[in-house]
């Protein structure tokens, strides 16, 4: 009688075990197929075309900046090209133009920038070491900050043979590029070179002390576009 009894408890448990076992992988079944739908439910379906800025389209979709960069897979290849004498600053996703802000630059001229002081934009190629939301907004630098590699190797190879900065200051230079890091901002070469907003009708044209100077607005977009190591070529 009592073998009879254990017997029917240790069957009334296994069934039971059982039964737990298959409502649990059916619950996780239904999770796993809900949050599969929710994702693609909440996929943007906006396709960015060539010149179109991402805030409008975010306002008229209900996506999101991130969402419409991941859906048309802006994070690779980005790339910026800057055109001084033009005031062009044009993002690239690998060949393909995807937005054109206008842009201003040193008032010190429209030539390369030599030395500390001489508020004047660089030409090379350089890539973003920093990016920053300023709070509250900078009279100058405005809402954002995008920090560029200057001074290049190129600028510490010129530095040093025109006896502006000598051989340990080049060599620093060249390991921070060589890392993809920030290089030495306080040398004769000058520093705090970056793109930035803060522009308003009342600064004119070329404001900057050799930076890339855009609306906020334009500054805002273009930081949510960047990442720190995006590549900038400048040109005259």
């Amino acid at each position: 009688m009592r073998r009879s009894l254990r017997l029917f408890l240790l069957a009334v448990m296994v069934l039971a075990v059982f039964f737990s076992l298959s409502a649990r992988t059916g619950a996780d079944q239904n999770i796993k197929a809900a949050s599969q739908t929710d994702v693609n439910d909440n996929r943007p379906d906006y396709t960015v075309e060539n010149g179109d800025s991402l805030y409008p389209a975010v306002s008229d979709d209900g996506a999101t900046v991130d969402g419409l960069k991941e859906y048309n897979d802006l994070e690779d290849e980005i790339k910026i090209l800057i055109n001084k004498t033009g005031q062009k600053l044009t993002v690239y996703k690998g060949d393909t133009e995807i937005q054109v802000y206008k842009a201003h630059f040193g008032e010190g001229g429209m030539e390369d920038k030599e030395i500390q002081g001489d508020r004047k934009t660089p030409e090379g190629t350089f890539y973003i070491t920093e990016k920053s939301i300023l709070t509250p907004t900078d009279e100058y630098l405005g809402s954002r900050w995008m920090r560029l590699s200057y001074p290049s190797i190129e600028d510490g190879d010129r530095g040093l043979e025109w006896g502006i900065i000598d051989q340990a200051t080049r060599d620093s230079i060249a390991w921070a590029i060589n890392n993809k890091e920030t290089p030495p901002q306080r040398t004769a070469l000058g520093g705090g070179i970056g793109i930035h907003g803060g522009d308003i009708p009342e600064f004119g044209d070329n404001w900057t002390w050799g930076c890339i100077g855009l609306t906020n607005m334009d500054a805002e977009e273009l930081f949510e576009l960047v990442s720190v190591g995006t590549q900038v070529i400048i040109t005259r």
